[in-house]
């Protein structure tokens, strides 16, 4: 015959729960875990999303930063081009600060080939450069005297011409104008002298797309 098991007498008062110590890896505290397989309490979890949040940030930073489009590339060369030339427009003479001038190319910045020739630009006030065709001519013929008689036919022939740019080029080019920029910002150069310059950084910029114009 079977045995019956024995009822089991219900034991009177609270029954005891064992507590098992939660010591935080990070603060040492006894505090609840919040994340178990790393241990930490909620106040370290949330210092840990913060501190990701903050790393995720800077590496963003740093990538734009790294990261040369051709808007920014537009920009340095606009700087360097009003830098190096009088502080007037080329067309109509009207004299005005740096920073009221605007870039004026001669073939349209639409054209790869062209965009970021240096030969290519002139400063030049808002209103000839939007709205007075004329000021083209003006510009065709100041290249002409400065890059040479023909520089205006070398630069429409060009135009027709394809130049595709990755980051790594676009940031080259952007390297070698800074660099140029930066010397003529902090020494006091004459007109003469800043020409020069703008005709070594041109060289510069040359060995860097001519291989890439088809």
């Amino acid at each position: 015959m079977f045995q019956k098991t024995p009822k089991k007498i219900p034991v009177k008062g609270v029954a005891k729960r064992e507590v098992k110590e939660t010591i935080c890896s990070e603060c040492r505290k006894n505090k609840p875990y919040a994340n178990k397989t790393k241990r930490l309490c909620s106040s370290c979890v949330k210092k840990l999303q913060v501190q990701k949040a903050k790393e995720k940030k800077d590496r963003e930073r740093r990538k734009k930063a790294e990261t040369v489009t051709q808007a920014k590339l537009d920009q340095v060369t606009s700087w360097l081009i009003r830098a190096v030339y009088e502080e007037k427009c080329h067309a109509c003479g009207k004299e005005m600060q740096r920073k009221h001038l605007q870039c004026c190319h001669f073939v349209s910045r639409t054209k790869t080939a062209t965009r970021f020739d240096l030969h290519n630009m002139l400063p030049g006030c808002q209103v000839c450069n939007m709205y007075t065709p004329h000021h083209v001519w003006e510009l065709g013929k100041y290249i002409n005297k400065l890059w040479g008689e023909d520089k205006t036919e070398i630069l429409l022939e060009l135009a027709g011409k394809q130049l595709k740019l990755n980051n790594a080029d676009r940031k080259e080019i952007y390297v070698i104008y800074k660099q140029s920029l930066d010397r003529i910002e902090t020494n006091d150069y004459s007109l003469k002298e800043r020409i020069e310059i703008l005709k070594e950084t041109y060289f510069k910029y040359l060995d860097i797309v001519q291989p890439l114009i088809k």
